[in-house]
């Protein structure tokens, strides 16, 4: 692990939430202590503040952190399980690619298929109805913990309800048509009950799908397009053609400093990926990293919430 001093600190949740976009936020100990001076003092009643606002949070956060499936080094990924344990350990946002199902059911997968995350055999998610879907479960033999339980996949809508509210929500349609993308924000806007999904959805995919990335821009959401040094390396118009998609931009954590030094060049905010310990969030944040995609979310994100 280097010994250098990081070059960002970590602005904890706490001083997002007191600091955003200069409106001050009350916890509730100091929402409480408010309201008794109020009482005591015949001042007027504590106004009720807004609640918080998650992609406000990610933006202020220096580093930002955002849960790669939702853990996946360390939890059956894209369960509705490792979200939960990624939000006890402090994240600022999700991530969940998504599927969809042949009666029109979004749900968390990375795949094609569910063969690797459940042991299956050509099972193709799109020819599948959700019944069918539910009969098997998350393995959980990639982590770091391959005998902890096998977790159910995870809808998108379940995702959204539980989690939208509080996290910016990274969504990455991989293998579904364009066509079907409109369905994606009509099913968030149902489950939190507005159609302003700009503190919520964070439109992400490959740096060449830049019909998701331009269709989630329109809508006003915060968009991330990730990308490969050797591919870059490889095309150098590569990040020409397609970063005008992505208002954050995503590179691995181990490219060279000159590939880094390129893309923070644009002027938006780069995000590492995908970061499995503590020193390669190291490696990144050394480099400019102004955020990171995270799977081993239980061995960076607390200790880096601890540095800052």
């Amino acid at each position: 692990m280097p010994s250098s001093p990081r070059p960002r600190a970590r602005v904890d949740r706490r001083t997002v939430l007191l600091g955003v976009g200069g409106v001050a936020v009350l916890g509730a100990v100091g929402a409480g202590v408010a309201l008794r001076t109020a009482r005591t003092s015949g001042e007027a009643q504590v106004t009720p503040t807004a609640p918080p606002r998650p992609a406000d949070a990610l933006r202020a956060a220096r580093p930002a952190t955002v849960a790669h499936r939702g853990g996946s080094r360390d939890w059956p990924e894209m369960s509705l399980y490792a979200y939960r344990q990624s939000v006890a350990a402090g994240v600022d946002a999700l991530e969940m690619s998504l599927s969809r199902t042949s009666d029109g059911v979004w749900f968390g997968l990375h795949d094609e298929t569910l063969d690797r995350t459940s042991g299956t055999s050509g099972f193709v998610a799109a020819e599948h109805t959700w019944s069918e879907v539910q009969r098997y479960r998350i393995s959980a033999a990639g982590t770091t913990d391959p005998g902890q339980s096998d977790q159910p996949y995870a809808r998108f809508d379940e995702f959204v309800r539980e989690f939208g509210r509080d996290h910016a929500l990274f969504v990455d349609p991989k293998y579904v048509g364009a066509d079907f993308y409109p369905e994606l924000f009509e099913i968030a806007r149902t489950q939190l009950g507005t159609a302003d999904l700009t503190q919520t959805l964070v439109g992400k995919g490959y740096c060449t799908q830049t019909e998701w990335g331009d269709l989630a821009s329109a809508r006003g959401c915060e968009t991330w397009g990730y990308y490969y040094a050797d591919e870059l390396a490889g095309d150098p118009e590569l990040l020409t053609r397609t970063s005008g998609s992505w208002s954050l931009l995503g590179l691995d954590w181990s490219a060279p400093a000159d590939t880094w030094s390129t893309l923070a060049a644009t002027g938006k905010p780069v995000y590492g990926h995908i970061v499995p310990d503590l020193d390669a969030a190291h490696t990144a944040l050394d480099q400019g990293a102004d955020g990171l995609v995270v799977s081993g979310v239980a061995d960076v994100v607390g200790p880096l919430t601890t540095e800052g």
